[in-house]
């Protein structure tokens, strides 16, 4: 990203970066999408003379490197289909429902591998890598085409038809997969089709979004369906996406590893964060390192964090919000809840644009927060 691109992103977000945006159930699964759509809001409420101002470089923003679609150049992997059950693949996940007889595997050559029905197609997408191409899979052809999407094959699609890709976030040598964990939920139970949205990036379509984290890697699936596809369609997509498995990562790598390691990111308790955020209608701004998340409110950048619930609160003034005893001392303040005790201390934006100041979020800003902090249940994240 330029400077250029980043000084109208943020110049966007300031204007009104106290406004109480509304609710939008894909905040609480996938960050890209919802600061797409908060920025985009912010932009056309008030920011119009930026955005026409800018006009000569709308058309390169992107999402942020968020879990959406985005350009980039890779290999191609190596895949491998059979009919055969699979054979000692060391895998994670829920346990596998029976497969339906005749059901085709694709495994891709790294121990992953998923189930489709018969006559389905599969192909890959080698000019993509950030994320990597698992899978793309469809009930017409799958021919290779696109260079950060599988327009190809969409072209392809037939009338009631499907077009499904899976893939990966893989980082750098020496560098997490996701420089945002916190993001991607654990893999639940049953995986499911994710809340549909769009037109996405290069994709020109809407598409069913989901992302989760399973064995310590990253996914993204983006599912398409023609307008009039039938519903046993959409429960053969479902019944094939929960036949996939991951071979996991390294124990080290894993995610509860790294937590314990001090990379507080990666902790369970840094996506509960990431939910009080969005449930607050707070812009997230990304991280500082692995120690918090960054917030934006009212101009003011700051850093949240959580500590065990032994730890102290500090020792200055005190109030009571929502019936959380808040604590400050100096600038920083902090309150317990749900057996932790959540720190909020001012902290430069990642992006350091004025007007955007380090600082306390305003008390209306603070109060949501409390009270979001309240009722997100650290259990469900």
């Amino acid at each position: 990203m330029t400077d250029i691109e980043t000084e109208l992103r943020e110049a966007m977000a300031a204007a009104v970066a106290d406004s109480l945006l509304p609710v939008d159930p894909m905040d609480l699964i996938h960050r890209g999408r919802r600061r797409h759509a908060a920025r985009a809001a912010i932009a056309s409420a008030a920011a119009v003379g930026v955005v026409i101002a800018a006009a000569s470089v709308a058309g390169a923003l992107s999402t942020s490197g968020r879990p959406a679609p985005r350009q980039a150049a890779s290999a191609p992997t190596t895949r491998r289909t059979t009919a055969s059950p699979p054979q000692g693949a060391a895998t994670t996940g829920p346990a596998a429902a029976p497969t339906p007889p005749g059901w085709v595997r694709h495994a891709d050559g790294a121990g992953d591998f998923i189930y489709t029905p018969p006559g389905w197609h599969v192909g890959g997408l080698p000019a993509l890598a950030a994320p990597a191409v698992r899978w793309v899979i469809g009930t017409g052809p799958v021919p290779d085409g696109g260079s950060c999407a599988p327009t190809a094959a969409l072209r392809k699609l037939p009338a009631r038809g499907v077009l499904l890709a899976v893939m990966e976030y893989i980082g750098a040598a020496g560098q997490p997969a996701a420089g945002e964990p916190y993001t991607f939920p654990p893999r639940a139970n049953r995986l499911g089709l994710g809340p549909l949205g769009g037109p996405f990036e290069c994709w020109g379509v809407q598409t069913h979004l989901m992302v989760f984290q399973d064995g310590g890697r990253y996914f993204q699936v983006q599912t398409v369906f023609v307008p009039k596809a039938p519903a046993s369609l959409r429960a053969q997509v479902l019944q094939s996406l929960n036949t996939l498995r991951i071979a996991p990562l390294p124990s080290r790598e894993q995610p509860a590893a790294l937590c314990r390691a001090g990379r507080w990111t990666f902790c369970p308790q840094a996506v509960w964060v990431y939910h009080v955020i969005s449930a607050a209608r707070v812009l997230e701004l990304g991280n500082l390192g692995t120690r918090a998340i960054s917030g934006l409110a009212g101009n003011r950048s700051f850093g949240l964090w959580t500590t065990k619930g032994r730890t102290g609160l500090p020792g200055g003034r005190c109030r009571i919000i929502f019936a959380a005893k808040v604590c400050r001392a100096g600038n920083r303040l902090g309150w317990r809840v749900h057996g932790l005790v959540l720190w909020l201390e001012p902290a430069a934006s990642p992006y350091a644009t004025r007007p955007v100041r380090p600082g306390l979020p305003p008390d209306s800003a603070l109060q949501r927060l409390v009270e979001a902090s309240e009722h997100v249940d650290v259990a469900g994240t």
